[in-house]
């Protein structure tokens, strides 16, 4: 076998080969690490906070207000409330075609014909007709809030319109639940979908309606 010796340059050379790759690699591993501390996180954080995370909005203040503004108007049914007496139930159930029903809302009327009134800001999601109720309008409002007026006619709004509290959206009309006047109002109101007693939701600041 034949040994070859080494030439006095080759170690140096790879010594200063291998020392110029160990600093590349320094600066090279340097220089990602600072990229990921200064820049990684900031476009995380804006990417999250913008995009993906919800933003929890504070219900705003609003204290509601009744469906009309006529003195007039008078209160043809009260709400059917089970913690009532049994006297004060039975004038809260309507009857139609022999069928006696709850009043899931109130229901008022008048004489002369009324204005209806949105009772909070909200938005107009649903319009119909309906056989027995007549012409219905629905509003959603803030934290869990819908407001239902049926039995109205002559309707100023459609669907997707933005009302502000107080604004006129229709005009009392008639149904056939009872044999009422023709210038009538049923009116619901509904928080995170459970039905609650009209009366009871006037003049309260839905903010704090739980």
């Amino acid at each position: 076998m034949i040994k070859r010796k080494l030439k006095s340059w080759v170690i140096p050379a790879l010594s200063a080969f291998v020392v110029t790759g160990c600093i590349l690699c320094y600066y090279l591993i340097s220089n990602l690490m600072n990229y990921s501390v200064t820049n990684g996180p900031e476009y995380v954080t804006e990417t999250l906070m913008e995009e993906d995370m919800p933003v929890n909005k504070e219900v705003e203040s609003q204290t509601s207000i009744k469906p009309y503004n006529n003195e007039h108007v008078q209160i043809s049914k009260n709400y059917y409330n089970q913690k009532d007496d049994e006297k004060k139930q039975q004038s809260s159930l309507i009857k139609y075609e022999n069928i006696y029903m709850p009043n899931t809302g109130m229901l008022y009327s008048s004489d002369s014909e009324f204005e209806i009134l949105a009772v909070l800001d909200g938005t107009i999601t649903n319009i119909k007709e309906d056989n027995i109720l007549g012409n219905i309008i629905e509003i959603e409002h803030s934290n869990g809030i819908v407001s239902i007026y049926q039995s109205v006619k002559d309707i100023y709004v459609k669907v997707g319109d933005k009302v502000k509290q107080g604004n006129i959206i229709a005009k009392s009309g008639p149904n056939k639940l009872t044999n009422e006047k023709e210038n009538c109002l049923h009116f619901e109101v509904y928080k995170d979908g459970s039905i609650m007693n009209p009366e009871e939701f006037y003049n309260v600041d839905i903010s704090s309606m739980k």
